[in-house]
């Protein structure tokens, strides 16, 4: 009886499949504000749309990101200066999004949604291929 051992055309695959489904839960949260926003623009400041434009700003550069990852032209792993990597520049962009959302009237919570996404991307960069035996 042969053993169903992980191979790494496997693993890599369904790194991809998360990574795409990421990028477009980015995606439908970002259409989620879209829709919340034509429904109740009409109230807004200044300091409302200038939530709205970062928040917007921080999912489209998440939805880009995890897109370029599932493509394979950027890493999670990868140093962008120093000790901080595109998963750090990730975080940065997911509490920006957060922060910039409590500035959006009746809109306290939206962008936790995108919690969900980052946090396959987290399980993603944290996981370590299992040592081989040789």
């Amino acid at each position: 009886m042969a053993s169903a051992a992980p191979t790494p055309d496997k693993a890599q695959r369904t790194t991809t499949t998360l990574l795409w489904t990421s990028s477009v839960l980015c995606l439908l949260i970002g259409l989620f504000l879209v829709s919340d926003i034509t429904s109740s623009h009409a109230k807004y400041g200044p300091l409302a749309w200038v939530g709205v434009g970062l928040s917007t700003l921080m999912i489209l550069a998440l939805t880009a990101t995890y897109a370029a990852c599932a493509l394979n032209r950027l890493q999670l792993t990868q140093s962008l200066t120093g000790r901080l990597t595109l998963f750090h520049a990730t975080t940065l962009c997911l509490v920006t999004a957060v922060g910039a959302d409590i500035l959006i009237p009746d809109r306290d919570t939206g962008a936790l949604a995108l919690l969900l996404p980052w946090g396959i991307t987290y399980w993603l960069h944290n996981l370590k291929p299992k040592p081989t035996d040789a």
